[in-house]
């Protein structure tokens, strides 16, 4: 159709006109628009082509990296449990050791108490022995060697810890150490 215009125009005074529309046509349709047009767009494609190849890499990557993530926080929260349950076994523990102490503290009272009472009746054991023995002598009138030892030892262990006796017996310590050692200096003794 173009081609029959450029005919007419030929024998017309058209000329200019038509010279107008061709080249308005060809720099809309023709080499540098059209063509443009076509290569921005083939451009786009091959960007978007690249950036899709580029893009993949980059999510694998991210991708591998998130499941490395998920792991180590499935780790960290099976770490948490195994803290929460140490806690919890070191609580128990506190607590145990909470009661063993009241309960050994309550035995040491009582053990105290006993021991305390056990060392008084024995203090009064030892002090009427060594009377029972200091008024035995006193009577006879004579003090032997193995009543001596074993009144020493007594008496000995009456001024110490844990009796800590004292008073009377002190008293009469010099006085059974005065007695003689035999019935025969006591007798010989009397009739001076």
């Amino acid at each position: 159709m173009l081609l029959t215009l450029l005919i007419d125009a030929s024998t017309t005074d058209y000329t200019p006109v038509i010279i107008q529309i061709v080249v308005t046509a060809g720099v809309i349709f023709g080499g540098t628009g059209f063509w443009q047009w076509k290569q921005e767009k083939d451009r786009a494609k091959r960007e978007a082509a690249n950036k899709e190849q580029s893009i993949g890499p980059k999510v694998d990557t991210l991708t591998t990296t998130i499941n490395e993530l998920s792991t180590k926080v499935d780790s960290i929260s099976s770490g948490m449990q195994d803290i929460k349950n140490d806690i919890l076994i070191l609580q128990k523990a506190n607590e145990e050791t909470i009661k063993y102490r009241e309960l050994r503290d309550k035995h040491d009272k009582e053990s105290a108490r006993v021991q305390k009472a056990a060392i008084q009746s024995l203090t009064a054991i030892l002090r009427e022995r060594l009377l029972d023995n200091y008024h035995h002598c006193m009577k006879k009138g004579y003090y032997t060697k193995e009543e001596r030892e074993v009144y020493g030892e007594m008496f000995e262990c009456y001024t110490q810890d844990p009796f800590n006796g004292n008073g009377v017996m002190h008293d009469l310590q010099p006085i059974m150490k005065s007695l003689p050692w035999t019935q025969d200096e006591a007798k010989t003794s009397e009739h001076k």
